[in-house]
């Protein structure tokens, strides 16, 4: 930074305004040319400055806060291991050198946008953000390309694909040629799993094929897994389920041989699900039921969403011991997590635990109530998130109670319906 910029840096840190900062050393007006680069200050006026802003006259070369601050980088583009890198933040985080010069205390602070998101403390996360907001124009051009990739990642975590995408495509075309092969392969796996979730199947499947190239020179075999599953799902939203099933066995391949729990979850998870989309109710049931060997406690919304797949597929093979079996396990994750309806959590685990809830209606036959909540509840759910192959499973299901009960119009209503929900599933582009 020039001594202008440098100067304003630090007022706003310390949050003076410039009258302030000017008071007893010079003019507002004066101060304000410096802070633009339109006068230079006299090195009385500046010592004075440095001192009221308690910085040193000048910036000190600082290669071993650089060295800390790209080690700390490096550590958080791929993370596997949210202790280690949690023992590595709480070694560094206070150490000086990090707050010696402003291009290292910047970059630092950029950084820990996406320390909080990947430790889950999202709160320290948007506080960092709108404080980061401030600085913006202090910024190197690959500091704001990353600080606008860390907000696409808080987006992202917060289920708000489209801003995600939004921001993660205005990060592209800032980035900075400069930018390593893994950092670009990481951006165009983030704009790709957005657009999966955001429907956007073309973008999806361009940026995750770009992704996978990167990752497969660079031999990163976490991301070649999660590539190869999100062209599996954009190949599956295309109709072309060859493709899907050969890049789902490629992960699968890929990913039983690496140590990662949560990524043995999602391939097995997603496979099985594939197959039920598909009605190789079999195979699905097979591999759903391998996915939750992998679920970790804290995923229950995943466990549950896990088990209202499973018991439909035995539904399908009329085995309904066998579903009345998932669900009693089911049961006892709810009551163990004392989860109701009020129950506070993301729109997701809310989702998973309505469809529960009418699965145990229908399986207990309730039907008065397994349609008073698929259409209050879980329809609406699953119209927002444009889940087109669970809208026509449960307008199927309603069609059918309908016709038992001889109220063939709503019966009619319900079927056409479930039609027009499987014809978006499976349309061919």
């Amino acid at each position: 930074m020039d001594t202008g910029m440098r100067l304003k840096y630090h007022r706003l840190k310390k949050r003076f305004s410039m009258e302030e900062t000017a008071s007893g050393i010079l003019p507002t007006k004066d101060l304000k040319k410096i802070e633009n680069g339109l006068k230079e200050p006299a090195l009385k006026e500046l010592e004075a400055l440095c001192k009221k802003l308690e910085i040193p006259l000048a910036a000190k070369d600082n290669p071993i806060g650089k060295v800390l601050v790209k080690n700390f980088k490096n550590s958080l583009l791929h993370p596997q291991n949210k202790g280690k890198i949690m023992e590595h933040y709480a070694d560094i985080c206070n150490h000086p050198l990090l707050r010696a010069d402003e291009d290292v205390e910047l970059e630092f602070d950029i950084q820990q946008i996406r320390y909080f998101i990947i430790t889950g403390d999202l709160e320290c996360a948007e506080n960092k953000i709108k404080e980061m907001e401030r600085f913006k124009e202090f910024m190197s051009q690959e500091q704001y390309y990353l600080f606008n990739k860390y907000n696409g990642n808080y987006n992202y975590i917060l289920n708000d694909f489209e801003k995600a995408l939004k921001t993660y495509l205005i990060a592209e075309k800032i980035a900075p040629k400069s930018i390593s092969a893994a950092e670009l392969g990481d951006l165009y796996y983030s704009i790709g799993i957005s657009s999966t979730n955001c429907r956007e199947t073309e973008l999806a499947y361009k940026y995750s094929e770009m992704a996978l190239k990167i990752y497969q020179q660079e031999f990163v075999p976490k991301r070649i897994v999660e590539c190869h599953l999100n062209i599996a799902i954009s190949h599956e939203h295309f109709g072309n389920f060859r493709l899907s099933m050969e890049h789902y066995k490629n992960a699968l391949t890929i990913g039983s041989k690496l140590d990662i729990d949560i990524l043995k979850f999602n391939t097995e998870f997603n496979l099985g699900y594939s197959y039920f989309i598909y009605q190789n109710y079999e195979m699905a049931i097979m591999h759903l039921t391998n996915s939750l060997k992998y679920i970790p406690d804290e995923y229950a919304a995943d466990r549950i969403l896990t088990y209202c797949i499973l018991i439909k597929g035995y539904l399908e093979l009329e085995n309904e011991s066998k579903a009345l079996e998932i669900l009693n396990m089911g049961l006892e994750v709810i009551q163990a997590k004392e989860l109701h309806l009020n129950s506070p959590t993301n729109a997701a685990f809310m989702e998973a635990y309505v469809e529960f809830l009418c699965l145990v209606h229908l399986l207990n036959k309730e039907y008065y109530q397994f349609e008073l909540m698929v259409l209050d509840k879980l329809l609406p759910s699953l119209e927002d998130s444009d889940n087109y192959n669970e809208l026509g499973y449960y307008y199927s299901h309603l069609g059918n109670i309908y016709f038992e009960q001889k109220k063939y119009k709503e019966s009619a209503e319900a079927f056409s319906k479930a039609k027009s929900a499987y014809k978006k599933v499976t349309s061919i582009k």
